[in-house]
Formats: structure tokens, C-alpha cells, sequence
């Protein structure tokens, strides 16, 4: 009775090790002998299939021949236990990981009559990116998809990191419960940053608009239900990009997500991106070297577009303009070359040579000159110096010299540019801000800045002849600058039609290709001076 008992106690804990644990045994060659239907389940195998077969039939090739060289000689001369981590393939291809304890079976004689291993499969706990790029090796036609939970750095922040990881796991384990049938996916990855993929092979199938249907379909789903869970519900939205190219998929795919943000779109079809990055990358690196050469081949000149005075259409001011000269002697305008700039070393020596030579343009009028300063100019601190020095070596030229602020760059620190202003400022230097009346910070830099002249937006002049809006615009901010005894100049005035409106609003100066064209040297007249006859 006492001998059945164990035998039952002994089956139990056989049951407890074959539904939790891999189980193997080899014998003393590595030739399997025994399985146990857990092993069976994660490989794919069939005991048949296994038992007779070196140990090797489940080997993946991302292992090294290094670490089963370290295992053997642990087990076999040392006879040790052998423990760690191993990455297996499946009968299908497909890989995963368990973590491994191998024992050598000995014998009263002291031989080794046997290998047992016990494994613990921890897939799961491995890096879900690890997991799907293991998993996109074994496809030859796959759709990707990735989602990003809309505002997730909002919802960090509002919840903490631990309800938001709350939200994302529970999240995850209800993901595949909103695909619309027809679109199924077998798995979800959970990346960071509130980011989800999903994998499937198309087979013979290919990317139509009916799956890009059933996407969006998938996405609305999302959008309409509502998670819940501790007595809480969420609204969940997310952020689709897709592809299925094999070759970049995952990063065509990530630069989707990256581009659906940037263009404030929630859906974006990703094949090609990464192509198209490189392509751009090389262009940029292209430009780069053109821009060090002219640099350095003093090949960064200014043109200078006449200001004209709409009343008596005197020339009163020039803008100094950067152009880069390229070898061949094309001239390459600002658009193709300045953003590029910024990214690199060489935006600051651009703004140096521009001032240096509007500086030496200065000795030869008496007119005034505008010179373009960005914040990122203002706010480094070796450049703002600089321009400090040349303003205090030049005071003489100070009450010529016009900075006009580029509207479009962001302000990181207002005290600088305020500071750099007031102290410019008691030289004579006027200040105008560029680009007015486009963005929301206008009016917050009217405040900060207090600036003297404001140069009109151009998207507000270009079509102010066919659009009343834009027209009206400029009638009311011009009246505001005005109370406030601030200059305007309407930019891109480009036609007589132009012309006639700006200068019938009062707008006080004009600048455009009707009036005259930037030139390396200082145009004498307008161009259409019998306008003003």
C-alpha cells in the first residue's frame, strides 16, 4: 500500500515536470532517446520524428559553435551541470528560446550513461524586437504593421509609467480581438514607446487595397471600443503604418510611424521609405560637401535686393541675401543648401561670411542693410559674441544695420534674444521680424521683442490680387503696426497688379522681383521706377 502511494505521489510530480518543463534525454553520442509531449508542442516535432536523431535537428544557426563546444566539454570532461540560454528552431523555422539546465546520468562505475536536459521556454521574456526580427527571417511575403498608441507621451505623463504600462499590456492582450475578419494576425509584438507589430505571411497573396481596407477597418475598430479594467475605461487610438517589402521592412515600417507623426496623419502605406532616406541621405551628405567647399573656397557671397520707399520709391534699404557660388559657377539659391546647413557645423560659418560681407557693403552706402539672424544664431554663444563685436567695432555703421529675426525657428531661451536685442539696440541696430502674420507666435514676439520694422509674410502678398482674405489681413495688420509706430514691408511683390494693392494699402516699403532683382552689387533704381511718375 505504502509502495502504490509513492508510485501515485512519483506520477504526480511526473505530470507537474511534463506540463511546465522541455524534457530530453540523450545518449552518451547526443542521440536522442526520450521527449516529452512538451517537447513535442514547441518544436513541431513528433516523437518519432525526434527519437534517433542528434540532438542538432532542433540546433539554430544564430548559435555559435563556440557555446555547444563550451556545453559538451562542461558535461562530458567535467561532468557538470551545464546551465543557459539557448535559441532553437522549430520544425517550421520559426525560432524560440528556453533556458536550459543539462545533467550527465552516471553510473556506479563512474561512466556517463546518459544526458538529461530540462528546459524552461522564455520566448516571452526575450526583447519582442529580437522575437520579430526572428520571426520576419522565416517570411518571404510579409505584411507588417505597426501601431503606436496616439499621444502616448501624453498619456505617460498624465498616468505615470506603471498605469501606462497597465494600459499597454492590457492593451496588447486584447490587440488582436479588434482585427475585422479576413485581416488576422498570430501574434502581437510589444515594442516600446507604445508601439505594436503585427505579423503575417501574405503567401500568395499580394499587398491590395482591400487589405489596406481592412487596416483601416482594423484601426476604427480600435478608435470605437473602449479598454477596461480596474474600474476605469480608456479610449484608445493609435497611429497605422504598414509595408511589405522584404528588404527594409522593419525600418520602412518604423519611418512610416515616424512620418504619420510628422504629417499629423494616422495611416500612412511605408513601402520604400527606407530607399527613399538613403537617397535623401546621400543628397544631404552631397550638399554638405559642396557647402564645405564653398566655405572654404570663400564661395558664400551676398546678393542684395532693394527696399524700395512705397511713397517716394527711393531705394531706402537692401536685404543681404546668402547665395552659394558652386564650383562650375552656378549659383545655388538659400533653399537647396541652408536647412542642410543646420545640421551640421557649417550654419554659423554661413551667418559669419553673410555678416562679413554686408559688413564690408556698409563702407560703400549710405543706405541700410538687413541681415537675416536666426535664433540659432542669437543663441550660440561663440557666433552671438561675434556679432556683438563687429556691432561695438562699428558703431559708426550700427544705425544702418537692420537684424530681421527669422519667424520660423523656435525659441529655446526668450531672455537671450531679449538681452541681444536691448544691447544691439543702444547702437542704433533696428530690429524687424521676418515672415509676419505666418504661425502663432507673432503676436508673443511683438511683446518680447519690441521690434521696429515687420516684413510682411510672403504668403500673404503672393496672391493678395485674387484673395480677399489675404488682403484683409494685411489692411488690419498694418493698421495695428502702425498705432504701434512699426514699419512694414510687403516682401514678394512680384507684378503690378501686386504693387498697386500694397502700395493702395500704405503698406510703407516693397521688395520683390517687380521692383528689382538680388544682385552682387547695389542696384541705383526699381526696376518699374515710372510707376511712381
Amino acid at each position: 500500500m505504502a509502495f502504490n502511494n509513492e508510485l501515485l505521489i512519483l506520477q504526480q510530480y511526473k505530470d507537474l515536470i511534463d506540463e511546465n518543463i522541455i524534457v530530453s534525454k540523450t545518449d552518451p553520442k547526443g542521440i536522442i532517446t526520450f521527449v516529452n509531449e512538451k517537447f513535442c508542442e514547441i518544436s513541431g516535432y513528433t516523437q518519432e520524428e525526434l527519437v534517433g536523431k542528434p540532438h542538432n535537428i532542433v540546433r539554430h544557426e544564430d548559435m555559435p559553435k563556440e557555446a555547444f563546444k563550451i556545453l559538451w566539454d562542461t558535461i562530458k570532461n567535467k561532468r557538470q551541470t551545464w546551465t543557459g540560454q539557448v535559441k532553437n528552431k522549430r520544425k517550421d523555422g520559426t525560432a524560440y528560446y528556453v533556458d536550459v539546465i543539462v545533467r550527465p546520468i552516471i553510473n556506479q562505475n563512474n561512466e556517463i550513461v546518459e544526458y538529461i536536459a530540462l528546459r524552461y521556454d522564455v520566448s516571452e521574456l526575450i526583447n519582442s524586437k529580437r522575437l520579430l526580427f526572428d520571426a520576419l527571417k522565416q517570411i518571404h511575403n510579409p505584411l507588417l504593421v505597426m501601431l503606436q498608441i496616439d499621444g502616448y507621451d501624453n498619456l505617460e505623463n498624465f498616468y505615470g509609467k506603471d498605469i501606462t504600462q497597465i494600459i499597454e499590456n492590457k492593451f496588447a492582450l486584447h490587440l488582436l480581438d479588434y482585427c475585422p475578419v479576413g485581416c488576422v494576425f498570430p501574434k502581437v509584438y510589444k515594442l516600446d514607446n507604445g508601439i505594436f507589430a503585427l505579423l503575417k505571411d501574405l503567401e500568395d497573396e499580394s499587398l491590395t487595397e482591400t487589405i489596406a481596407m481592412q487596416l483601416k477597418k482594423f484601426q476604427q475598430n480600435i478608435k470605437d471600443g473602449i479598454l477596461s479594467f480596474g474600474g476605469y475605461e480608456y479610449d484608445i487610438n493609435v497611429v497605422l503604418s504598414y509595408g511589405s517589402k522584404t528588404e527594409y521592412i522593419y525600418e520602412d515600417v518604423m519611418i512610416g510611424l515616424k512620418r504619420a507623426h510628422e504629417t499629423k496623419k494616422d495611416f500612412i502605406y511605408a513601402d520604400d521609405f527606407t530607399i527613399n532616406e538613403k537617397k535623401k541621405a546621400k543628397e544631404n551628405l552631397h550638399t554638405v560637401n559642396m557647402i564645405k567647399k564653398a566655405l572654404h573656397a570663400n564661395r558664400i557671397v551676398s546678393y542684395f535686393q532693394p527696399i524700395v520707399n512705397a511713397k517716394s520709391g527711393e531705394i531706402e534699404k537692401y536685404e543681404s541675401l546668402v547665395r552659394l557660388i558652386k564650383e562650375d559657377g552656378q549659383i545655388v539659391s538659400p533653399f537647396f543648401f541652408l536647412d542642410i546647413s543646420k545640421n551640421g557645423k557649417y550654419y554659423h560659418q554661413i551667418t559669419e561670411m553673410i555678416l562679413r560681407n554686408s559688413f564690408e557693403m556698409l563702407k560703400t552706402t549710405t543706405k541700410e542693410i538687413s541681415i537675416n539672424l536666426s535664433t540659432l544664431d542669437i543663441e550660440d554663444v561663440e557666433l552671438r559674441n561675434k556679432i556683438i563685436s563687429l556691432v561695438t567695432a562699428n558703431t559708426d555703421l550700427a544705425p544702418r544695420i537692420v537684424f530681421e529675426l527669422l519667424e520660423d525657428e523656435e525659441v529655446h531661451d526668450f531672455a537671450i534674444i531679449r538681452d541681444f536685442i536691448s544691447l544691439v539696440k543702444m547702437f542704433g541696430v533696428k530690429i524687424a521680424i521676418d515672415d509676419f502674420g505666418a504661425g502663432h507666435s507673432n503676436f508673443e514676439r511683438l511683446l518680447s521683442f519690441q521690434p521696429d520694422i515687420l516684413k510682411l509674410d510672403g504668403s500673404l502678398i503672393k496672391d493678395i490680387n485674387t484673395n480677399g482674405y489675404s488682403k484683409d489681413i494685411v489692411e488690419t495688420i498694418k493698421l495695428f503696426a502702425h498705432k504701434q509706430n512699426i514699419k512694414l514691408v510687403a516682401e514678394y511683390v512680384a507684378s503690378k497688379e501686386i504693387f498697386d494693392i500694397v502700395q493702395g494699402i500704405g503698406i510703407d516699403y516693397l521688395q520683390g522681383y517687380y521692383l528689382g532683382e538680388p544682385s552682387r552689387t547695389l542696384a541705383q533704381t526699381v526696376l518699374n521706377i515710372e510707376d511712381y511718375q
